[in-house]
């Protein structure tokens, strides 16, 4: 509901169109992070090459799924709910592989 002067707008926006690309780069970041992680606490710091290359490939997939929640807002008269979940996401495992690499 959007308040226009005394009138009220019930018509609904539609969720910017690169918000649903966003969430979905932020959903695959997460799992790729989780799973890096989840393998090098099980090998007990012990991993092989190929878990790099999957944490390398959740920070990429972070670094995208921001860029185009970014783009998303360029989208005129659109609902950005799903584009701010979206970078909300992909920034937290961003910053917690930042933490990760300073550690």
């Amino acid at each position: 509901m959007e308040r226009i002067g005394n009138k009220v707008s019930y018509i609904r926006k539609p969720l910017a169109r690169f918000s649903y690309v966003s969430a979905g780069l932020a959903v695959v970041s997460l799992v790729l992070t989780v799973a890096a992680l989840g393998f090098s606490y099980y090998t007990r710091g012990n991993v092989p090459l190929w878990t790099a290359a999957v944490g390398f490939c959740g920070i990429l997939f972070g670094a995208v799924s921001v860029l185009y929640g970014i783009f998303s807002f360029m989208e005129k008269e659109k609902n950005y709910l799903l584009a701010k979940v979206s970078l909300a996401g992909a920034g937290s495992v961003l910053f917690l592989w930042l933490i990760v690499l300073i550690v």
